[in-house]
C-alpha cells in the first residue's frame, strides 16, 4: 500500500502535499468570508493575496534548501523550481507569507495585528485539515511505541514497521482544544490588537515543541536529541514574548 504518492511514469505527487494545498484553500476562503463579514477592505486582500503566497513558497523553498544542501548537489541551479525534492519549509513559508503581508499592510496603513487576529480561526482550521492528512498519508508519523492506540503503517514514505504514536491525531486533538479556547474567548481577545495572535501564536508553538518529542520521521537533529522543528519553535515564542510584553509601545506601533 503506498496511499503517500501517486505515481505517473517518472513523475509522482505527494497525497499529502495536494491535502495540505486544498487546507490552504478552505482556510483562504474562509479568511476572505470572515474579513467580508468584518467589513475588511477586501480590495486590498484581492490585490495582494497572491504576493503572500508567492513570499510564502519562495522563502519557504529557499528555507528548505538551507537545511538540506544536499538538494542544490542533485538539481543545480534548479534547486528553487523542484519542489518535490524536499518540498517547503513550514517555517518559511509562515515567516514568508506574513513578512509580504506585514509589508502590505504597512504600505497601505492597515493594522497588520488586526489582519493577524482575525485569520486565527482561519489557520488553525488549515491545520486541522493538514493533520488528518499527515495521518491518512504517513507524511508525519511518530516513534515506536508499544501503546494499545499505535498506529502500523505499510506505505513507502514510513521507514519504521512497527506501531508508532499517532503524532497527527495528538496534534489535531491540541489544535482543536486550542481552537475552541480562542473562539469562547475571541470577543474579548479582540478587544486589544494582538492579543489573538499572541495567545494563538505561544499555544501553537508550545504545543508543536511537545509533539516534537513524539515524531518519528527524520529531521535535523541537534545536541542527540533536539529537533530543529523545535528550535524555531523556541526562537518563534521568544519573538513572541519579546514583541508583545518587552518592545515599547511606541516601536510596536510603528512595527504594526
Amino acid at each position: 500500500m503506498n496511499f503517500s504518492l501517486l505515481s505517473f511514469g517518472f513523475f509522482g505527487l505527494k497525497v499529502y502535499g495536494m491535502l495540505v494545498a486544498f487546507a490552504f484553500a478552505i482556510a483562504s476562503w474562509h479568511y476572505y468570508r470572515v474579513l467580508k463579514k468584518e467589513r475588511f477592505p477586501l480590495e486590498m486582500f484581492l490585490k495582494n493575496f497572491w504576493k503572500w503566497v508567492v513570499g510564502g513558497v519562495v522563502i519557504g523553498r529557499l528555507f528548505a534548501i538551507f537545511l538540506d544542501w544536499s538538494i542544490i548537489e542533485r538539481n543545480g541551479v534548479f534547486s528553487i523550481l523542484t519542489f518535490w525534492d524536499g518540498e517547503i519549509s513550514f517555517y518559511g513559508a509562515f515567516l514568508g507569507f506574513l513578512g509580504m503581508m506585514w509589508w502590505n499592510c504597512y504600505r497601505d496603513k492597515q493594522s497588520f495585528l488586526r489582519w493577524l487576529d482575525i485569520g486565527v480561526p482561519s489557520f488553525f482550521l488549515a491545520l486541522l485539515i493538514s493533520d488528518i492528512a499527515g495521518f491518512l498519508t504517513g507524511a508525519q508519523y511518530g516513534r515506536e511505541t508499544i501503546m494499545p492506540w499505535g498506529i502500523q503503517y505499510e506505505t513507502f514514505g514510513v521507514d519504521i514497521l512497527k506501531p508508532t504514536h499517532p503524532v497527527t491525531l495528538y496534534a489535531f486533538a491540541l489544535h482543536g482544544v486550542i481552537l475552541w479556547w480562542l473562539v469562547q474567548r475571541k470577543v474579548a481577545l479582540e478587544r486589544s490588537f494582538g492579543k489573538m495572535t499572541f495567545f494563538a501564536g505561544m499555544a501553537f508553538f508550545v504545543a508543536d515543541f511537545l509533539l516534537q518529542c513524539f515524531r518519528g520521521d527524520s529531521t535535523i537533529v541537534l545536541a542527540h536529541f533536539f529537533r530543529i522543528e523545535q528550535l524555531f519553535d523556541v526562537l518563534l515564542i521568544g519573538f513572541l514574548l519579546w514583541f508583545f510584553w518587552y518592545l515599547p509601545a511606541s516601536k510596536k506601533n510603528h512595527a504594526v
